[in-house]
């Protein structure tokens, strides 16, 4: 592996092809080579980490995510030791969801530190997916209106859980969302379970990570706030920006909307852009809706969205 730029490389031969003994960790005395995430896709996936498959022989495949900041010296400027600091409180957040055995959260197998170019650099393992929703709802069309509810189930039980440690993900979206198929010989029926990974943007209830004006998570998929602290904080005008629970939920209530439409609502929505086939689906809409307000004070809290997905359940086959 080569560090350039921010970004973790795998190092390559003449074709293109990956050097495995060039291209390994070890851990507990087990060498694990690392590969590009797919054939058509050759590159690390990421902003402030790099991801790859991690394989060895008569195991099932995992996946690696390397900070892209490396172990900071004294010296080393304020953003690496923030990104660095981000990277380690993911690894530990990972852990406490896996304590509390939540099966929602993609769960951390083991981490340890890489070096590269004469710097540490910090990394987990993780298990690997069968692919993320957004491959999963534009390539397979055989997901029904209750497959995509019980995604919506998943997705809100996994936000739950780290909320219960006072932890927020902002950083719903799409990529982030994940399938594991459970149907095995011995199941009749297709069974799945959704689980949300990449905490690399959390933050804790009494704990600040993010720089002034940093911006928090990619455009099409930010709360209001965060669009303010984006465009606003360091203007000091006033403007809600600090992005926390409430924050979860406009982007769950984003979430949500994609899973049935598969675009954003982007501005003001009407029942009639909401193209659902379910018996209650103008409720579920009223659900939806006041999960994307605007205000802080207007959006549903955590809680009430529970309970409207529950009273929701019978309309979906549940």
């Amino acid at each position: 592996m080569k560090y350039n730029d921010y970004n973790i490389q795998l190092t390559l031969d003449n074709d293109g092809k990956v050097i495995p003994e060039q291209n390994k960790i070890n851990y507990g005395e087990i060498d694990y080579s690392l590969d590009f995430l797919s054939s058509k896709f050759k590159s690390s996936k990421g902003v402030n980490s790099s991801v790859f498959v991690v394989k060895k022989v008569d195991e099932e495949d995992k996946i690696i995510k390397i900070s892209n900041y490396y172990k900071p010296t004294r010296n080393s400027s304020k953003k690496i030791k923030r990104r660095f600091g981000r990277f380690i409180v993911e690894i530990d957040a990972l852990y406490r969801a896996k304590e509390n055995q939540f099966d929602n959260i993609v769960e951390i197998l083991f981490d340890g530190s890489i070096e590269i170019d004469g710097f540490q650099f910090p990394y987990y393992v993780m298990e690997k997916a069968d692919t993320d929703l957004k491959e999963c709802l534009l390539f397979i069309s055989e997901f029904d209106l209750q497959e995509k509810f019980n995604l919506c189930l998943n997705i809100f039980n996994a936000i739950k859980q780290l909320h219960s440690l006072d932890i927020y993900h902002r950083d719903i979206k799409p990529d982030n969302i994940f399938m594991f198929d459970l149907s095995g010989e011995e199941l009749k029926e297709k069974k799945y379970l959704w689980k949300i990974g990449d905490l690399g943007l959390i933050s804790e209830r009494h704990k600040d990570y993010d720089d002034l004006g940093e911006r928090i998570g990619p455009f099409g998929w930010i709360s209001p706030e965060a669009m303010n602290k984006y465009l606003a904080e360091k203007a000091n005008l006033g403007h809600d920006c600090k992005i926390d629970d409430k924050s979860d939920i406009f982007q769950l209530g984003e979430l949500f909307w994609f899973i049935f439409q598969l675009n954003s609502p982007i501005g003001q929505i009407y029942n009639d852009d909401f193209f659902c086939e379910a018996e209650n689906s103008d409720d579920f809409f009223k659900l939806v809706k006041s999960m994307l307000s605007h205000k802080k004070e207007k959006r549903i809290s955590l809680k009430q969205v529970e309970k409207k997905l529950t009273e929701l359940q019978s309309g979906f086959g549940y």
